[in-house]
């Protein structure tokens, strides 16, 4: 069995009111009891894509992707009175509890098809396609290339799409000083490291996610990394990302968050000023130590993405500088959020996070 490097951990679990980190997981296929329940709770969420669901599935014929072991969406959807459900689910084990909830419903209202929807078929085309594989960074997931294929394979022309659209933004943080400049894991998140590195092939500069904090964490004005239209099908990902210094200290990377618009009217939800299970999203500056700033700098980056090695997920460049108020001269600055592979402990914040010399 490979044996990963370990990370740092701190207390069990998080402290009410503190900054924490997490490994982003939501990318990979090793959801557990434990983040469905975290799903299951999330009642901001699950009332949004209710009422969606509720406009939309009377009579239809629906097709959910990621259906996860509950069935929640499609059970919605056949209680909204949709025609029939086809619910994918990529997890074996997901969908072997999927076929069992739809066993609560009548004969024929659900189909549970086990695998991955760019590969599998569907017998007829469906009029609304739920796909809540919404990343903390909103395309992280690969929702854009999951539902374009759906659109050409198992969509009508005129579907609708749940949900509608999904936002990501970015401002300048330093997480070193948000975590007292001593950033740990809890001890209940550090397992997840080791399987997010066993699916990607080995180590690299896995993201976080950052639990605890707010709009007040910024240090700068913020801007767009991606504006994905999912009803529309527009995709735009990536882009001149400019952003003014607001708060003098020091920086060390960006905090990225989604604005999601679950219907096309909804007002959009807010995952960095909301309680949500979407948490933001730290992109450390590839640096050996933070930035020194202050008010009216400004941090110019240009943000490019690129579909990972399965055309599937996308990852996130950036490049730039930093020009300093009163100053001709720009600090290179570089960062870079990938779905596997790249550098291991190439940033300040990883190789706190993952000691050199640690097995």
């Amino acid at each position: 069995m490979d044996r990963w490097p370990s990370v740092r951990t701190g207390a069990s679990a998080p402290a009410p009111g503190t900054v924490y980190l997490c490994p982003s997981v939501g990318e990979y296929p090793i959801y557990d009891e434990a983040i469905y329940q975290v799903l299951r709770e999330d009642e901001r969420r699950n009332g949004l894509f209710r009422r969606a669901i509720d406009a939309v599935a009377p009579g239809a014929v629906v097709l959910e992707i990621g259906s996860g072991p509950d069935l929640l969406w499609t059970l919605a959807a056949v209680d909204a009175g949709a025609s029939r459900v086809y619910a994918i689910e990529v997890i074996e084990e997901s969908a072997r509890f999927a076929e069992q909830a739809a066993r609560t419903r009548p004969a024929g209202r659900v189909d549970v098809i086990a695998g991955d929807s760019t590969k599998v078929a569907l017998p007829e085309r469906a009029d609304v396609c739920i796909a809540e594989i919404v990343g903390c960074i909103g395309g992280s997931e690969g929702i854009a290339a999951v539902v374009a294929d759906a659109r050409r394979r198992h969509l009508a022309p005129s579907a609708s799409v749940i949900p509608a659209a999904v936002r990501t933004l970015a401002g300048a943080v330093s997480l070193l000083d948000l975590t007292g400049g001593d950033p740990a894991l809890p001890a209940m998140f550090a397992p997840y490291v080791d399987v997010v590195f066993q699916q990607a092939g080995g180590p690299f500069d896995l993201r976080f996610y950052v639990g605890g904090v707010g709009p007040a964490a910024l240090q700068s004005t913020t801007g767009a990394i991606e504006d994905l239209r999912l009803t529309e099908q527009t995709y735009v990902q990536g882009g001149e990302l400019r952003l003014s210094i607001t708060s003098s200290g020091r920086i060390d990377g960006l905090l990225a968050w989604i604005e999601l618009a679950v219907a096309p009217d909804d007002a959009a939800l807010d995952s960095l000023a909301e309680d949500t299970n979407w948490l933001p999203v730290y992109i450390p500056f590839a640096l050996a130590e933070p930035l020194d700033v202050s008010v009216g700098d400004v941090l110019s980056l240009d943000v490019t993405v690129r579909s990972a090695a399965d055309g599937i997920h996308p990852e996130y460049f950036f490049q730039g500088h930093l020009t300093r108020t009163g100053s001709r001269a720009a600090v290179p600055v570089s960062a870079e959020s990938r779905y596997s592979g790249g550098p291991f402990r190439s940033t300040a914040v990883h190789r706190k996070l993952f000691p050199a010399g640690s097995p």
